[in-house]
């Protein structure tokens, strides 16, 4: 009975641990919005160009993509001209974009510490 208590009250703290965090994580680093880019040739140098969520549009330089920092050998090949592209960009500075969802991993922490308090809870609940 104790130890299910106990069980109980690490669960819930740590899924609420976890919980936050992935808040925080998310409100440190802002918001990143999926779109569809178009590739184009400005004077020999690869971009692309896109419209953010207010309809500006945006270009920006093909090398100037955020990569993870695994990828050290540089920027992946540009594709053709006229290629469409999935993006994501920062809401806050569209400039700032990549080809990969930035911090995606706060999602599962974001689950993971919800079960994690949704057990602790329900544990907490069981007959003694």
């Amino acid at each position: 009975m104790v130890v299910i208590e106990f069980v109980s009250a690490a669960l819930t703290a740590l899924g609420v641990g976890l919980l936050l965090a992935a808040l925080v994580i998310r409100l440190l680093y802002g918001s990143w919005t999926r779109t569809q880019a178009i590739t184009y040739d400005h004077e020999g140098h690869p971009y692309l160009r896109w419209h953010d969520h207010r309809f500006r549009i945006v270009e920006a330089l093909w090398a100037s993509g955020i990569r993870r920092r695994q990828q050290a050998q540089g920027p992946p090949p540009p594709l053709a001209p006229g290629r469409d592209v999935t993006i994501f960009y920062h809401a806050r500075n569209p400039t700032r974009w990549s080809l990969e969802e930035p911090y995606g991993g706060t999602r599962v922490v974001a689950v993971v510490g919800f079960v994690c308090a949704v057990a602790g809870v329900l544990l907490g609940f069981l007959p003694g």
